[in-house]
């Protein structure tokens, strides 16, 4: 008896020994959370995740779900709570199967399993079971159940990258973990036994077996259909793009970017009619560079670029840069009441020969910087960056301000003044919100926490207030855009649109003193949009997004800096008013004392008519305006008969990116246009609504031009074709 007792001490000894001292011979598993992949808004409202470094997008758990729990009991450990890490009752089970091959079950407690998760793969077999539980054993003795089941949950693989179960709630049911009714969170449970084979967006019946057996053991309803009762899909969980792929709290305010993806999605539907496929968004707080809203696309499922992201893609700028070719100008001499010419021009570059054209094919000829900032007309703009600066110091203006422009200035010639450099949205927004700023400069940034750093004063505060001045008013901008519905609002707001050459890009950008908006529309694949401009494409977008944004704010409108004054000018020259000026003619303007200091004086001939010189015959010879302007007496005979288009000497490219590849010319002279017929020996010319045209082929060739009794003109020149170079 006495040695009985003394195998049984033993036995029991060793048993213990086992029990309690062997699971501290193995390592334990680090059961710490799994990198969190989740991406909040500045709010810390959930906004998706972005891949961890397996792929996986996870947000661990701080809290039990119930329901998930149950369903995870029944369908893996219903002794959980009971056994400290092995169950004795499943492992006889399973042994006594094996030895009489009455089938096959597993014995592994949520404990094992755990430990299984957080330990580096390894060949199944009896060693790595018998690991397992000794460490699932270690496990029991250092935490408590709650937080095994947690690691359980946030570690399991749930299919389609879904690490954790809070990540794949929201994936499968757009909705976290603790809102899961039990049918749904039977369903999750499920896919954990074979995350491949029961993808519940590929094998829906394998899936829903496996997903009734769970319900039966909680002895719960049973599912009967899959789609009706459950409600699967695969959501999109992915962060916004701004997030850039690293996890964490962002600037971005969820309500106003679901209001603005909405808002562009509702406008893009409208607009499909006329070739419009996308648009993007971008919301900054001016007060701290922050960015609240960056819609990357309208439409992200769509297959026209719905991956793609508007707010860093480059475009072509349209018109949008045109307020720092003015910025430049007013830093080199000039003001808003400075008048240019807006007649049809022609500007020598490296190049050759360019000879712009308005968007409308409209000429206001002389005209005051603020009409034509206002106006957007093309002509004007260009004789600001020939007559007040150059490409190279408008491209490191540009390039201070945040626009990443390549390329050398002589790539850009004049069309820099209307928008033959790419950029983003991103980079748009920024600049001016610079100018919102009156010319102190904050990089935008989109995470939290973030101290937002000194501002540095890049552009004079006197001019981006008269640019934002300019911007504001309906008036000036009325002649070209009329009362323009979607550029007005209850309040002020500063905006400039933007269209690209064929219709491919369109913009409207602007600014109050709280928030500057940026909205780009048109197609990822450089396809034409149907006679799509910024007024009429991006401009409904602008004007909503400003509208909700200022539905419970005020707006205000930058400070006017006290150096300006106002002071009234002739329009008609930029200088002061005379007593013959008509009162139609005579403006307010912003200035400072050096302004003043310069005003021209205009030349008026005995009634008081502005005299003008030979830049105007053309533009005079149909001019409306002859009550209060006039030609100077040799005007007309000191315009030389030409062909103006194509230049004499000139080099003509056919290009892909240009529409019709650029094989269609107007012809233009320094002949009458109504008197004028053209020939060529080697093109077609045609003459539609008053207007010549020539279809292109490449070869040197040779046009006339006659209008008698004026004269006759000859251009020689050359057609090339370019499929290397793209037009920027």
């Amino acid at each position: 008896m006495k040695r009985f007792l003394t195998i049984a001490g033993v036995s029991v000894v060793v048993v213990l020994v086992l029990y309690y001292a062997m699971p501290f011979c193995l390592p334990a598993p680090d059961i710490a959370p799994p990198p969190n992949t989740l991406v909040t808004d500045r709010h810390g409202q959930w906004l998706g995740y972005v891949p961890g470094e397996d792929g996986y997008r996870c947000q661990p758990l701080s809290d039990l779900p119930p329901n998930v729990v149950k369903a995870l009991l029944a369908a893996e450990d219903k002794r959980f709570y009971s056994h400290g890490g092995v169950d004795a009752v499943a492992l006889a089970r399973a042994t006594w199967q094996q030895l009489t091959g009455q089938g096959k079950s597993g014995a592994s407690t949520i404990s094992m399993q755990v430990a299984k998760m957080y330990s580096p793969p390894s060949t199944r077999n009896l060693s790595t079971k018998l690991r397992e539980m000794l460490q699932a054993r270690r496990l029991e003795m250092t935490h408590s159940k709650e937080e095994l089941l947690l690691a359980y949950l946030n570690r399991a693989d749930f299919s389609n990258l879904c690490r954790g179960v809070e990540t794949a709630a929201h994936f499968y049911f757009g909705k976290g973990a603790a809102e899961l009714n039990k049918q749904e969170a039977a369903l999750l449970v499920a896919l954990v036994k074979s995350p491949t084979k029961l993808n519940p967006l590929r094998y829906k019946e394998a899936a829903l077996r496996r997903c009734n057996i769970i319900l039966a053991r909680m002895g719960e309803k049973t599912v009967q259909n899959f789609d009706r009762d459950l409600g699967v899909a695969g959501r999109s969980i992915n962060a916004p793009p701004v997030a850039e792929n690293l996890a964490g709290q962002l600037t971005i305010d969820r309500d106003l970017q679901a209001k603005c993806a909405s808002i562009a999605c509702d406008e893009v539907a409208q607009l499909r009619k006329r070739n419009v496929s996308q648009a993007a968004v971008v919301v900054v707080d001016n007060r701290s560079g922050e960015v609240l809203a960056a819609v990357p696309t309208a439409l992200p499922h769509s297959m026209r670029g719905g991956a793609m992201n508007g707010t860093t893609t480059p475009r072509s700028a349209g018109s949008t840069l045109k307020p720092f070719v003015y910025l430049m100008a007013f830093r080199n001499g000039a003001w808003p009441g400075t008048v240019l010419a807006d007649v049809p021009t022609l500007y020598h570059s490296a190049d050759g020969v360019q000879a712009p054209r308005n968007y409308n094919d409209k000429y206001l000829g002389p005209i005051t910087i603020r009409q034509a900032l206002a106006c957007s007309q093309n002509i004007p703009a260009m004789e600001a960056l020939h007559r007040y600066g150059s490409g190279e110091e408008q491209l490191q203006l540009l390039r201070s301000l945040g626009f990443r422009v390549s390329g050398s200035h002589e790539e850009y010639g004049l069309g820099l003044a209307i928008g033959n450099a790419h950029i983003t949205l991103m980079e748009l927004v920024q600049a001016y919100s610079t100018i919102a700023r009156l010319g102190a400069h904050i990089p935008l940034h989109t995470r939290l926490p973030h101290t937002t750093p000194q501002p540095r004063q890049l552009l004079r505060a006197e001019d981006c207030y008269r640019i934002a001045d300019i911007l504001s008013d309906k008036e000036a901008r009325a002649v070209a855009f009329g009362s323009a519905p979607t550029l007005s609002f209850p309040f002020r707001v500063a905006a400039k649109t933007g269209t690209s050459s064929n219709f491919r890009d369109n913009w409207c950008v602007g600014f109050t003193a709280e928030y500057t908006v940026g909205v780009w529309v048109g197609n990822f694949d450089h396809s034409p949009m149907h006679e799509i401009s910024g007024v009429s494409g991006a401009g409904p977008i602008f004007n909503r997004v400003f509208r909700a944004l200022h539905a419970q704010q005020a707006a205000g409108f930058p400070q006017r800096p006290p150096t300006l004054q106002s002071t009234e000018i002739d329009i008609r020259t930029g200088g002061a008013p005379t007593p013959t000026t008509p009162n139609f003619c005579r403006k307010k303007e912003w200035a400072t004392t050096t302004d003043l200091q310069h005003l021209p004086q205009g030349k008026t001939d005995d009634s008081g008519r502005i005299v003008l010189d030979a830049r105007y015959t053309e533009w005079y010879r149909d001019c409306h305006l002859r009550h209060i302007y006039c030609l100077q007496a040799d005007a007309d005979t000191d315009r030389v008969p030409a062909v103006l288009i194509p230049a004499h000497g000139s080099t003509l490219t056919l290009s892909p990116n240009l529409p019709d590849e650029g094989r269609v010319v107007e012809l233009q002279s320094t002949l009458p246009p109504t008197n004028c017929s053209w020939h060529s020996d080697t093109l077609p010319i045609t003459c539609r609504n008053g207007k010549w045209y020539a279809t292109l082929t490449p070869g040197v060739h040779s046009i006339r031009v006659s209008a008698p009794p004026y004269g006759h003109a000859q251009s020689t020149f050359q057609v090339i074709l370019n499929h290397e170079r793209p037009l920027p």
